[in-house]
């Protein structure tokens, strides 16, 4: 390897560890004892690389969503702009160098490679800033939009930065790109109550955030805000700590969408010591709620008719499908409701039917049953936390008249947390 490649291999692997001092100071060093040549192809190579620091820093910190103060006739300085500039200053020493000589030649090479990796960076700011539209106002989250964008990054990327002393980058942008990929994929099929898949895909997203934290090895502070400090114990940057997060709040879903079937591979006090480990026990929130306010039940179900391969257990692709029931029950508190649904289970099933604007996910329906034989007059709160899985809470009409307040309450928090908006919202960052 030529020295300037070995210079390159060093200084991009420092940018990839977040060691932004060291890179700075290794350039400073490289440039100065390149004085003499530093109108030459070289030289004009290490006049950019200042920015890539600068913009390699700000990315990592979520840079390109912080909120700006922009007054009139004020330069646009947002990191998008940055990378952009970047990209053309590099675009043109590629133009000016290649064909001169050897080290022209690698230095047009790493100058067009660089292009493709700012035009990957730009491309990921734009797909944070989509995830982070997407999530305003508690909308419903276009999965499968969003998992489209993504995979068409993933595979327009996949052959570039292919030069040796861009490895360090293109591993680190690899694994991003691979994790918003799995992460995003994890939601769409959690949605559409796949288990097999959902799992794979966390653990996809699992192994490639557990290889993207090995390679980040920053002593180097980071800081939020308004100078706060981030403490020894939580040194990793913004965007990687996001992304737990985001794993974090996905995983809790999982668990609560297919809490049936992991209950059934662990003893209740195991079941109960896991889901206690994450970010969120929605399980027990559910059950607590149904004890506390005397109610029928509080119940998740999922709409089967147009799924495909849903199910909460894992059936063999050679194997016959068997013939699925229109509506299953994904959660339910009391157990009990599980095994005898009982008299209501016609009549929320006859709810969903019948109001199709549930889809929206903006509204929580109710529906009254007339007292009988068998039961009391019963009303039926719905409203769908994602397009199939929809939040039923089954209670006695007429007991307790503030239990309609808690109830709209509670459905909305519970909806809010299991779409995950707020992690996406929590993007952006006032500074």
């Amino acid at each position: 390897m030529d020295h300037e490649e070995e210079f390159l291999s060093t200084f991009f692997t420092l940018i990839t560890q977040l060691c932004f001092e060291k890179a700075k100071e290794s350039l400073e060093k490289e440039r100065e004892s390149c004085r003499s040549t530093q109108m030459g192809p070289w030289g004009m190579l290490l006049m950019h690389l200042p920015q890539i620091i600068v913009a390699e820093r700000s990315y990592a910190d979520l840079g390109f969503l912080h909120t700006k103060n922009k007054g009139f006739l004020r330069k646009d300085n947002s990191l998008k702009t940055i990378y952009e500039v970047l990209k053309g200053d590099l675009k043109r020493v590629e133009e000016m160098t290649r064909g001169t000589n050897i080290i022209g030649a690698t230095v047009a090479d790493v100058s067009s490679q660089l292009c493709q990796f700012i035009t990957a960076r730009i491309q990921l700011i734009e797909f944070y800033e989509k995830m982070y539209h997407s999530s305003i106002g508690n909308k419903a989250m276009k999965y499968h939009e969003l998992l489209q964008v993504i995979e068409g990054i993933v595979e327009t990327h996949s052959l570039s930065c292919s030069h040796l002393a861009l490895t360090a980058i293109k591993a680190a942008l690899t694994l991003e790109c691979e994790i918003l990929l799995q992460l995003t994929s994890a939601q769409v099929e959690i949605q559409n109550w796949r288990f097999l898949s959902s799992l794979m895909a966390l653990y996809g997203a699992q192994a490639r955030m557990s290889a993207w934290e090995k390679t980040l090895q920053s002593k180097e502070s980071w800081k939020l805000g308004f100078g706060a400090t981030f403490l020894k114990a939580n040194q990793q940057p913004a965007l990687y700590q996001w992304l737990v997060k985001l794993r974090s709040a996905t995983l809790a879903k999982c668990s609560l969408y297919f809490h049936t079937t992991l209950s059934q591979q662990a003893s209740p006090g195991e079941m109960r010591n896991i889901m206690s480990k994450q970010n969120i026990d929605y399980y027990h929130k559910i059950q607590s709620f149904q004890r506390k306010w005397d109610l029928l039940a509080v119940l998740i179900i999922f709409d089967a008719r147009d799924a495909e391969n849903s199910g909460s257990g894992y059936q063999h692709p050679d194997r016959e499908t068997e013939s699925v029931e229109e509506f299953s029950i994904v959660v339910g508190c009391p157990s009990v409701f599980l095994q005898k649904p009982s008299v209501h289970w016609d009549n929320i099933k006859k709810g969903i039917k019948e109001h199709s604007e549930l889809v929206n996910m903006d509204k929580i329906i109710y529906i009254k049953s007339a007292k009988n034989v068998h039961t009391n007059s019963c009303s039926y709160a719905m409203t769908n936390i994602d397009p199939k899985m929809t939040l039923v809470v089954a209670y006695e009409s007429g007991k307790q008249k503030d239990k309609d307040s808690h109830i709209v309450t509670f459905m909305t928090d519970l909806s809010t947390q299991l779409r995950c908006n707020k992690i996406y919202e929590s993007l952006k960052l006032s500074k």
